[in-house]
Parts: structure tokens; C-alpha cells; sequence
């Protein structure tokens, strides 16, 4: 079994760059894994419209499509930057969509999340509220993505630095679902890929991190022989 974890690259509709990025990474390492986990701000802004998706992130959404369309499963993991985004992803690509995931793994209960719901943000709670996605509605994609943009020049946390005490404050909250009775835990949002081993009683528990895709070019990848481990994408 060969199951690839990525996430926060943030794609916008002026870098190209991260775009080409992302489908390379998706057309090569991804098209023979028999599961494929985004796990969130895959996108810098990303509103579920039922009949419409932002022009700049089809050919992203298509490499996904092509995997779900040979009968493999793609999770797509709500970020902190995407809304509502399961009626345009699954009907358009297939693409199942939740904030959290459970999956059993060769014997192993995983949780995966992005991350950011598993920290206290009142802010973000605000946002993802039925009162804010009939707004969104009621803009529509363009007038949205302006003001999304515009927004995330004052509230983005993308473009900030390495910091060590996020990465230990998400161990701690990685250990803390370990305790739930998970063997592996993996998350996001951090952009800081990480993987650290917990001794629980007799057993070895894992927490990993998937980092940034495009910054660190870190992901994740499990196989049947080898287990979970964060891998480097080379440039």
C-alpha cells in the first residue's frame, strides 16, 4: 500500500511557479498511490461555489481528478483558507472532503487533520459559519476572492518564519490525540514538516507533520514496508 500526505502551498492566481509545482508533484509521485490525503490550505483562498471553480486551480484540481477517476480515493482536508468545499470538489472531481479523517491503515487507527481546529481561534469559528458562506454566496467567487485577498495581506500566517514554539505547541497537541487511542496522528498548518516517535506503555506511537509542499518541499509517504515518513521532494 502506498498512501501520499500533503499540504500548505497556498496556491494563489499570480504564482506559477507553486502551481507547476504542485501538479508535477501530483503527476509524479501521487498517480500510483492507492490513497492521496490533501491536508489543507492546498489553496490561499477557496470558497465551495456549486457551479463554479476559480480558473487558476483546474489544472490542480484536474491532476486530482485524474487519480479518483481510476478509482483511487483523494481526502481533501479543510484548511484554515478553504470554505465549504465540498459540493464543487466532489461533484467536479470526486474528491472526498471533511475537516478531519479517520482511516485504519494496515491495522494502524490514524487521525489526520490540518491542524488549525485543534487550537482555539474565534476568529477562524467566525468564519466558518453558515452566516459568513451565505455572504460568500451572495458576493460570488469574484468580488470573494478580492476581498480574501485583500484580507490575507493583514491575517495571512503563511509568510511567517520557522518558529519553534508552534512546532513544540503541536507536538503537544499531536501526543494529546495519542492519548485518544490513535497510533498515528498527523496534521498540517504549521508548514514545518516534522516526525516524532512516543513511547505509550508497550507501544510506539507517532505523531508526523506534513509541512509545505512548496517552501520545504516536504510531504509525507506510507508504504507497507517502510511505514509513515516525511520525504523531500527534489527540486
Amino acid at each position: 500500500m502506498k498512501i501520499i500526505f500533503f499540504s500548505d502551498t497556498h496556491l494563489d492566481s499570480s504564482n506559477k511557479e507553486k502551481t507547476d509545482l504542485v501538479r508535477e508533484f501530483i503527476e509524479k509521485k501521487c498517480h500510483d498511490a492507492d490513497i492521496v490525503v490533501v491536508l489543507g490550505d492546498l489553496f490561499e483562498f477557496f470558497y465551495g461555489y456549486r457551479d463554479y471553480i476559480y480558473p487558476w486551480y483546474i489544472g490542480v484540481i484536474d491532476c486530482l481528478k485524474a487519480i479518483t477517476e481510476k478509482g483511487r480515493k483523494v481526502f481533501f482536508l479543510e484548511g484554515n483558507h478553504e470554505f465549504n468545499i465540498e459540493k464543487s470538489l466532489k461533484s467536479y472531481a470526486g474528491i472526498e472532503c471533511s475537516r478531519e479523517l479517520i482511516l485504519n491503515i494496515e491495522g494502524k487507527k490514524v487521525y489526520i487533520a490540518h491542524g488549525n481546529e485543534l487550537v482555539r481561534n474565534y476568529f477562524l469559528m467566525l468564519l466558518k459559519t453558515g452566516f459568513i458562506y451565505r455572504i460568500m454566496e451572495l458576493f460570488g467567487p469574484i468580488m470573494t476572492w478580492r476581498i480574501a485577498m485583500f484580507s490575507s495581506i493583514i491575517i495571512s500566517d503563511r509568510k511567517k518564519t520557522y518558529r519553534e514554539q508552534v512546532k513544540q505547541r503541536f507536538r503537544a497537541i499531536g501526543e494529546r490525540k495519542l492519548l485518544e487511542g490513535y497510533d498515528t496522528v498527523i496534521l498540517a498548518h504549521t508548514h514545518m514538516p516534522d516526525r516524532v516517535e512516543f513511547i505509550k506503555g508497550a507501544s510506539k506511537k507517532l505523531y508526523l507533520n506534513t509541512g509545505d509542499l512548496f517552501k520545504y518541499r516536504s510531504y509525507i509517504e506510507y508504504n507497507s514496508i517502510e511505514g509513515f515518513n516525511v520525504k523531500e521532494y527534489p527540486v
